[in-house]
């Protein structure tokens, strides 16, 4: 039996949308959703995953992270909490046109109990 990985979180577009759905296209779709209504543009991700599947959608968002800001300078931003059976709990923050990688809080350990 492999090692699984929650990965759950959204990220926020100023005008990058196309662009990133074109790149999760690119890939494995299920777990990506794109509400629609309200003022937000954004795309959520709720999924499990092999632990060897989760560098792969990592790189997805490292690379929706790198698109261009819009003519205001803003970029894709967003936040997802991932939680390895084995290694414990990292956020990925995204924004400044990367993803940084860090442990989450213990104070989120609640939505793995």
């Amino acid at each position: 039996m492999s090692t699984l990985v929650y990965i759950r979180g959204w990220l926020e577009f100023s005008g990058q949308r196309s662009e990133a759905e074109r790149i999760i296209r690119q890939g494995e779709t299920e777990g990506w959703a794109f509400p629609e209504g309200g003022w937000l543009d954004a795309a959520c991700y709720a999924r499990a995953v092999r632990e060897s599947d989760a560098d792969e959608v990592l790189a997805r968002i490292r690379q929706i992270a790198a698109l261009p800001a819009d003519a205001d300078g803003d970029r894709v931003c967003g936040l997802f909490l991932v939680f390895h059976e084995v290694e414990g709990q990292q956020e990925w923050q995204v924004r400044d046109g990367g993803v940084l990688v860090g442990r989450a809080s213990p104070r989120y350990d609640y939505l793995w109990k």
